[in-house]
């Protein structure tokens, strides 16, 4: 073995020699592989990049967790005493949701649309009404001040979180912490800022989420709704649990709460992003299948260029072929040589188009941050070994039919050609 390790680094060692004596046609060789490699690796990773950007903002911008009840009155045709004592959602229903195993949190939700006036103007405003932890649930930041608190959710208590594109219209140049603004003429005590739902790829504006005005949910039931009553809740599950066994769970409870009632409406929040994802994961599975393919007749191309090459090397060396011959070198001392050069000459390739790629990655993100995003782009593994191996692949296949041709030259007529 070790004999034939040292034979094999002679024979690159000589391989590496003649790549110096033709640098121009080695380099030309060297393109394709490089090209095909350099596209493989950084396509490959910017859509494995965007795939992840993607899933992010969908888990942003929804509730992979989730699963929310939305309230509504009984229908029309509902029969039944049972029916008819259950006219929507109420905090009962919070509680028995959120003491079944697997719940992590279960968030009430209210809606209104109020006057808002504040110490400068005064606008139409969405308010929505919502729990402790809501806000960091939606993946929205605060900014400034403080969140909702449970305490502040337990005393249904006057305090409000603004959306942060309603301060100057509000507040003008002033902080709005620790100023009152008045919702249909109840004073309320501003404790926060918050800014809009976040996301870095998907073109979608959610400066919607920073237009209105955030305030304990169990205020808006007790002054603004028949007693008890909710809009929305929204249950989460742990992580650690299996999702569709507390669905299925959430679901029952209710419905037996309710005896048979219409009086909600289910939204499988989870499965609604869980299906946007697997859409994202085709389109860019397809984009994946795309660049895959394109670095592969790159490479094929790069390795008829290669084999074009060796070819008019074998040409070249036909004297040099029969000296060796007749100095005792077989037929596979001649294999040797022609391969090891085929791979050396694809091996440079493959490696210098990876540092090509890579280079091309970090130029991407350079370009990016030139327009104010900082895009984190790793490079896929996985396509960097493929980026190797079909490289190494393509000196072996390519490489065989001159090197053979070259092992099999008759040594007296090989010596005799000029």
């Amino acid at each position: 073995m070790g004999r034939r390790l040292l034979e094999w680094l002679e024979l690159f060692g000589d391989a590496f020699r003649e790549i110096r004596v033709h640098p121009l046609r080695s380099m030309l060789t060297l393109s394709g592989i490089v090209f095909g490699a350099a596209s493989m690796v950084s396509m490959i990773s910017l859509a494995g990049a965007v795939q992840r950007l993607a899933s992010d903002d969908l888990k942003a911008i929804g509730l992979p967790r989730s699963f929310s009840f939305q309230d509504r009155a009984p229908q029309p045709d509902a029969v039944g005493a049972m029916a008819q004592r259950h006219p929507g959602l109420r905090m009962m229903d919070m509680q028995a949701l959120a003491s079944l195993e697997g719940v992590e949190s279960v968030h009430g939700f209210n809606r209104a649309f109020m006057l808002t006036v504040g110490p400068v103007g005064r606008r139409n405003i969405d308010i929505e009404g919502v729990d402790a932890g809501y806000l960091e649930l939606r993946n929205m930041q605060i900014v400034a001040g403080r969140s909702l608190r449970p305490l502040d959710i337990l005393n249904s208590a006057p305090v409000a979180v603004v959306g942060q594109e309603l301060v100057r219209d509000l507040f003008g140049a002033a902080s709005p912490i620790g100023q009152t603004i008045k919702l249909n003429g109840k004073k309320f005590l501003v404790v926060g800022v918050v800014g809009p739902i976040e996301i870095t790829f998907i073109p979608a504006d959610f400066s919607f989420t920073a237009r209105r005005i955030y305030i304990p949910y169990s205020y808006l039931t007790r002054y603004n709704r028949s007693p008890g009553r909710v809009d929305a809740t929204i249950v989460t599950a742990r992580p650690d649990v299996d999702f569709g066994t507390v669905f299925a769970a959430g679901v029952r409870v209710v419905r037996n709460r309710h005896g048979g009632a219409e009086d909600f409406r289910i939204e499988n929040d989870a499965a609604e992003v869980l299906s946007d994802l697997a859409m994202a994961d085709g389109i860019l599975d397809g984009w994946n299948v795309v660049m895959f393919t394109i670095g592969g007749i790159t490479l094929l191309v790069g390795g008829i260029g290669l084999f074009s090459v060796l070819l008019i090397s074998v040409r070249e060396r036909v004297r040099e072929i029969g000296i060796r011959k007749a100095l005792g070198a077989d037929e596979g001392d001649i294999l040797r040589l022609f391969l090891s050069e085929s791979l050396t000459l694809a091996g440079l390739g493959a490696g210098i188009g990876v540092g090509a790629g890579m280079g091309l990655l970090i130029i991407t993100e350079l370009i990016v941050a030139k327009f104010g995003r900082v895009y984190t782009i790793p490079v896929n593994v996985p396509a960097l070994i493929i980026a190797v191996v079909f490289s190494l692949l393509a000196g072996i296949i390519f490489g065989w039919y001159p090197a053979r041709r070259a092992a099999r030259l008759d040594p007296i007529e090989a010596i005799s050609t000029m």
